[in-house]
């Protein structure tokens, strides 16, 4: 581009030469005068191609990410770091082995910080199958009769194994719909805004994410890094502590590589009898432990975030 707007120019310059007669001595000068100009136009075009461009003060900022349409950057090689933050907690505290970093509106929520305060330490040694299906491992985790079928029986505190896999990456920036009254979890390394995961060696990435408010909502041009997920509907937001627990601990157990079940009788891991379902931290024999993140949102305000590790 720089040397077809050098040539477009001494173009010009001889063609007005060529049409005005002027003398030889005259478009000499022009003719140097232009090189100086030319070499100046030169030095701009170099010193702008190695200048890296402004940023936009117009990109999301803020706390929460709360347009949910996080401008990234190219770091140089190929991956993208998301721009925003999940917030600055106004109080941090611990349940059990559970960091909790509380956000301003969380008192706004008051059924949120109750099963907030009521989550279990994750124990995947007790949740062998996913939180949709009854575990009679864990005392306490509600069974009733399904109303659409009396036969089979439902886990109305539980959670629905809904879509997984489905394609919500493209490269290494990702968008993740958290519909209302919904959930979302993931495995693999990730950067959401900035929460961030991964690699290293042994150590599983696990992100839950839930949505308590009534509004759906994207978050765009995210990074996760070869994972898998899954999406579907909490049963009930009011002792959502059962769904949390369910599938922190699930999911954990199978990036242990500890014994698992798809569906009852249905084995999915073997624990170490037979080989990780997913191989995941890249190995047959599944990860040492697991850097497991919740984030409590509704809609676009992230009102809480949980971390902790989940050991085998």
């Amino acid at each position: 581009m720089k040397r077809f707007i050098i040539w477009l120019a001494i173009f010009a310059i001889v063609a007005a030469a060529c049409s005005k007669g002027v003398s030889k001595d005259t478009f000499n000068q022009a003719q140097d005068k232009t090189s100086k100009a030319l070499s100046s136009i030169n030095q701009k075009l170099d010193q702008l191609a190695t200048t890296p461009a402004p940023s936009d003060s117009a990109s999301p900022t803020g706390t929460t990410g709360a347009n949910g349409t996080s401008s990234t950057q190219n770091n140089g090689n190929g991956q993208f770091t998301p721009s925003g933050s999940v917030g600055a907690p106004v109080n941090t505290n611990n349940v059990g082995s559970w960091q909790v970093q509380e956000m301003k509106n969380l008192v706004k929520n008051p059924i949120v910080g109750a099963w907030i305060k009521r989550l279990k330490d994750p124990a995947p040694q007790l949740w062998k199958t996913y939180p949709n299906v009854p575990n009679p491992d864990v005392p306490g985790f509600r069974v009733v009769q399904c109303q659409d079928n009396p036969k089979n029986k439902c886990v109305p505190d539980g959670a629905e194994f809904g879509t997984y896999s489905w394609p919500f990456c493209q490269l290494d920036m990702c968008n993740i719909p958290v519909p209302a009254r919904e959930y979302v979890i993931i495995s693999g390394d990730y950067r959401f805004l900035d929460l961030s995961c991964g690699p290293q060696k042994g150590m599983g990435c696990l992100l839950l994410i839930f949505n308590v408010g009534d509004q759906s909502f994207e978050w765009k041009h995210q990074s996760v890094d070869a994972g898998f997920a899954v999406h579907g509907r909490y049963w009930n937001g009011d002792v959502l502590e059962w769904a949390a627990w369910g599938l922190v601990s699930n999911a954990s157990a199978s990036m242990l590589n500890k014994r698992t079940f798809a569906h009852p009788n249905e084995p999915l891991n073997f624990g170490k009898t037979g080989s990780n379902a997913g191989a995941n931290c890249s190995s047959p024999t599944g990860c040492n432990a697991v850097d497991a993140t919740i984030v409590v949102a509704a809609g676009s305000e992230i009102i809480a975030v949980l971390h902790t590790v989940v050991h085998g």
